[in-house]
């Protein structure tokens, strides 16, 4: 898929695009599992919003987020393009971006690419449950408070495996976007 393709929709809304019309028949039997894992991505979602709160009772959050991104056995940096040490594919990331439900565009600018999205996991959930716990200002080091921990895992995540080759910019609100901007290396 060319850069200029890249997307942020789910299976069933880029099969309800096809021309010629994909049969109804496939669409329904799309639309049947996609629900399925929907439900299921979001009761996990809440079960892991859960266990943060649970792990950070007396704790700070920032140690509970640095002790599961150091005990994680796959790194981001395993996950989009193993061994290469050259930069990220932004098609790589769109699909990962995508298989969490997340919805939004993709821009390609020379060496930076940049996702505005809806998150599929830490923001349907902040949506759906505006009273989440969320960090206070300072609380996690480059995360600004009143996000969810939850978000704030995934900042942290991405600065300890990207450095500063990726920020994310969490919303200030419920529904709004978040935004990845990755900057690839140039070339050796």
């Amino acid at each position: 898929m060319p850069d200029a393709e890249l997307h942020l929709r789910q299976l069933p809304d880029l099969l309800r695009a096809f021309d010629p019309p994909v049969d109804p028949r496939v669409l329904a039997l799309v639309d049947e599992e996609h629900g399925r894992w929907r439900a299921l991505h979001d009761r996990l979602v809440a079960l892991l919003v859960q266990l943060l709160d649970v792990a950070s009772d007396g704790r700070p959050v920032t140690e509970v987020i640095t002790r599961l991104i150091e005990d994680t056995s796959v790194g981001i940096d395993d996950l989009l393009d193993p061994g290469a040490g050259t930069g990220v594919d932004a098609a790589e990331i769109a699909a990962l971006l995508r298989a969490h439900g997340s919805l939004g565009t993709v821009a390609v600018d020379g060496p930076v690419t940049t996702f505005r999205h809806a998150c599929g996991s830490g923001g349907r959930h902040w949506a759906a449950n505006p009273d989440v716990t969320t960090v206070a200002e300072g609380e996690v080091p480059g995360m600004p408070g009143g996000r969810p921990r939850y978000c704030a895992r995934c900042v942290t995540s991405i600065r300890a495996h990207a450095g500063d080759a990726w920020t994310v910019a969490p919303p200030e609100a419920p529904g709004q976007p978040c935004t990845w901007t990755v900057t690839n290396p140039p070339p050796p």
